[in-house]
């Protein structure tokens, strides 16, 4: 009969769009979701990040360096993070995070590698190039294996990046700009200081190595806006 034969094809329309997503009405940029191609967003707010770094040159001659725990908690537990640990250098916070699989359009741009692999090795848990040891080095948060970084932050996504920030200024009013890093040396050097924090110890004798790593880390020269900020979407 014609009229069965229409209802089960729309009823075939309305699950195939339901249940293996034939069209993309649900991609659009979320918490889960910081790259859509469909949607076209709209950046409603000022970049959140490297912001003075728009204009003018900047330096990371801080004065103070502490660790925040409250900030490092509350950025980890953001779809698309998997750790995170903020310093907060005078009133400037620095972000060092590592990638899961809980978010989409974290990164920005073409397909890249990433630092890390995820083979689920049983041998060599922490490097696959060392299959016969288990062996971690306590300092190190990220070796060959684990959670996924990115070498370089421009490669981080636009929104992905701007959520965090955002997030961090909510948190804290008083912040006056926010880098981010996913870079593993980055990440790692995070995580060693942090420990001393931990420990209740003074930061003051890592201030000096920690500026140099970030004036190599974001640089010093003006930022120039990549696309994703000049339309709001990522290539």
């Amino acid at each position: 009969m014609p009229t069965i034969r229409s209802l089960s094809a729309a009823s075939a329309i309305i699950a195939c769009t339901l249940l293996t997503g034939c069209f993309s009405w649900y991609d659009y940029n979320s918490a889960s979701n910081y790259g859509s191609k469909r949607d076209l967003p709209r950046q409603d707010t000022a970049r959140a990040y490297q912001t003075a770094q728009q204009y003018a040159p900047v330096n990371h001659q801080i004065t103070k360096l502490e660790m925040n725990q409250f900030l490092s908690d509350q950025v980890a537990a953001m779809n698309g993070v998997s750790s995170a640990i903020v310093m907060m250098g005078d009133n400037i916070a620095y972000t060092a995070i590592t990638i899961d699989s809980t978010a989409t359009g974290t990164r920005g741009g073409e397909l890249r590698g990433t630092e890390t692999n995820n083979y689920g090795l049983v041998k060599g848990l922490y490097s696959p190039y060392s299959p016969q040891s288990d062996y971690a080095d306590p300092d190190k948060l990220i070796t060959s294996n684990g959670a996924e970084t990115e070498m370089h932050h421009e490669h981080l996504s636009h929104l992905f990046k701007q959520k965090i920030a955002e997030k961090i200024r909510s948190l804290q009013p008083t912040v006056a700009d926010v880098y981010i890093s996913a870079n593993r040396t980055v990440v790692n050097e995070f995580n060693r200081i942090a420990q001393e924090s931990w420990h209740g110890r003074s930061l003051e004798p890592y201030r000096p190595q920690f500026i140099d790593m970030m004036e190599r880390t974001f640089g010093t020269a003006p930022t120039v806006p990549n696309q994703a900020e000049a339309n709001g979407r990522e290539q």
